[in-house]
């Protein structure tokens, strides 16, 4: 059956999986876990999943102006989105430095940030990035709201066996 993939439903992050493989158990078990946050509030339609166009390059032979090799280069998967609402915590998660109940600082030194990002779609499926590298910064997404927008980009994992991205039905995620 065709299935249609549709908005937003949950946001999740983790620290980053450093081992094994990707099962829709393994996101069950991560999702469980009292250290994964969800993420409460993403502002009104900024939600976007994008896999930008790859980009290829072609070797013609001179000799009959015949493609004999084809470069294919994929283009990055992402996923975009901003949270409206948040803790400070979630911003030193997220976009670095450190945080109390009532306070952010920045970082001297800009981190490089690395979560898993577990995003449910209205329909059920479950789109995981097990190591993503995240951007954050604060932003204007109304007249008056300061967001946190965030991109994640899946990276390698650098675990054999464990893929960049994965997608699951909720049948699955159990």
């Amino acid at each position: 059956m065709a299935k249609t993939i549709v908005s937003i439903k949950e946001i999740f992050y983790a620290d980053a999986i450093d081992s094994g493989t990707l099962t829709g158990a393994v996101v069950a078990a991560i999702l469980l876990k009292t250290d994964t946050k969800k993420i409460a509030n993403v502002h009104d339609t900024t939600w976007v999943y994008e896999e930008a166009e790859g980009s290829t390059t072609d070797y013609v032979n001179q000799m009959n102006a015949q493609v004999y090799y084809r470069d294919y280069t994929p283009g990055t998967t992402s996923v975009t989105f901003s949270v409206g609402q948040y803790e400070y915590q979630t911003k030193a998660d997220l976009q670095g430095g450190t945080a109390t109940a009532t306070s952010w600082k920045r970082p001297e030194l800009q981190e490089l940030i690395y979560k898993c990002i577990i995003a449910r779609t209205k329909d059920d499926t479950y789109i995981v990035f097990p190591k993503a590298s995240i951007t954050a910064r604060g932003g204007m997404v109304e007249d008056k709201l300061i967001g946190l927008l965030l991109t994640a980009v899946p990276v390698e994992t650098g675990v054999a066996g464990l893929v960049s991205e994965g997608w699951f039905d909720a049948s699955e995620v159990v």
